[in-house]
């Protein structure tokens, strides 16, 4: 009989590391079984699905609240699940809130339960972190610090890589910046923030071609209804040689930049493995700014700034929020990045650094099923 193993993802990137990670086990465990949710990349390696993916995939306050009865009938469709099929081991990826949920509901059976990418309680709602001992049998976490971080709660937990290390190695080996300088401009994806970043980020462009009239830039977007919002908000013309890249073509095109100018998001770490010199900016409304000021626990808002303060109390990017997130300062700030200054080779040493912390001896995907492994008997 080949063991059964549950295993869920409820979006894209989740569906992206569950097929590595499952991948890798079927070279451990050739006769594994899985069941449960995901999308393409877990269907190749041999899903048997029990609902479409989608149909956990919902982003925002308001927008759960009419997915709400049906995320609780998915919910209850794999409670019931379990119970039928008894699996030997369940993995849930990401998706902390139905994770969490689902975890609570089949607990009481005894089954290793394994979380695939931890909470981020250590950004807020610290207080939770040991109630996640009562839930989950082992985290497997993609950021160094969050090992230590919930090993004081007293949970097992490995830090098993990143997948942007793999999936940026190829453009890491090609990085090479071109004889004029390229700036990069990442402004977000969703209407509020392009609304608040993108006319700064134009206008600070476009005082620095002032200055280096040879530089050119690279607008890193999701996709050409993104870019159709940023040339609503502010419009440029041809002569502001500015070239639009989207999707996974992007990184092609990064890896020539000289610097970048980017909103947080997980794009900041991107840009740091691939050893781009940057300035984090994030703008917001001023009600939310103020609850995040109360409820975030964490002294920076970009991924390489917090990894590298948690363990060597260094930073890497310069950040400015809300009003200090203005093209005076951005200007005068990119302009030494763009030239061989100080502040450059010190990013570049930082991002060295970051490298090296979050470097793991074997490819990710196998780290986190080498440990999956020690619970499939």
């Amino acid at each position: 009989m080949p063991h059964t193993i549950l295993i869920v993802a409820g979006e894209a990137s989740g569906d992206r590391l569950g097929g590595a990670l499952m991948a890798e086990l079927k070279q451990i465990h050739p006769a594994l079984r899985f069941i449960g949710v995901g999308g393409e990349h877990m269907y190749d390696q041999g899903l048997q699905p029990v609902f479409p993916m989608t149909d956990l995939a919902v982003m925002g306050l308001i927008e759960v609240i009419p997915a709400i009865p049906r995320i609780l009938k998915r919910l209850s469709q794999l409670e019931a699940l379990v119970k039928k099929e008894k699996p030997s081991l369940i993995i849930t990826i990401d998706s902390q809130d139905f994770s969490s949920r689902l975890a609570k509901r089949v607990r009481i059976l005894g089954i290793p339960h394994i979380q695939y990418v931890a909470p981020k309680v250590w950004a807020w709602r610290q207080g939770r972190a040991h109630k996640l001992r009562e839930l989950y049998t082992h985290l497997l976490t993609i950021l160094p610090f969050e090992q230590g971080f919930f090993q004081n709660y007293g949970m097992k937990t490995n830090y098993v890589g990143h997948p942007a290390i793999t999936m940026l190695e190829p453009y890491v080996k090609a990085r090479s910046e071109g004889q004029k300088p390229v700036i990069a401009l990442l402004p977000g994806s969703r209407g509020a923030e392009l609304k608040r970043h993108w006319p700064i980020f134009l206008q600070t462009y476009r005082n620095l071609r002032q200055r280096q009239p040879n530089l050119s830039a690279v607008l890193a977007l999701p996709n050409r209804k993104t870019l159709e919002a940023c040339q609503a908000i502010a419009p440029w013309e041809s002569a502001d040689l500015i070239l639009p890249v989207f999707g996974e073509e992007r990184f092609h095109h990064l890896a020539t930049a000289t610097a970048a100018l980017t909103k947080s998001g997980t794009n900041n770490l991107e840009l740091a493995l691939l050893g781009i010199p940057a300035i984090v900016t994030y703008r917001m409304n001023a009600l939310t700014y103020l609850i995040a000021r109360l409820l975030v626990k964490v002294p920076y808002i970009s991924l390489p700034n917090l990894i590298l303060h948690n363990t060597s109390r260094r930073v890497a990017y310069p950040e400015y929020i809300q009003g200090a997130a203005n093209t005076a300062k951005l200007t005068e700030v990119m302009t030494l990045l763009l030239t061989g200054t100080a502040a450059r080779d010190a990013q570049i040493k930082a991002l060295g650094s970051l490298k090296a912390l979050m470097a793991t001896p074997k490819p990710p995907p196998l780290m986190a099923a080498e440990v999956v492994g020690k619970y499939i008997k």
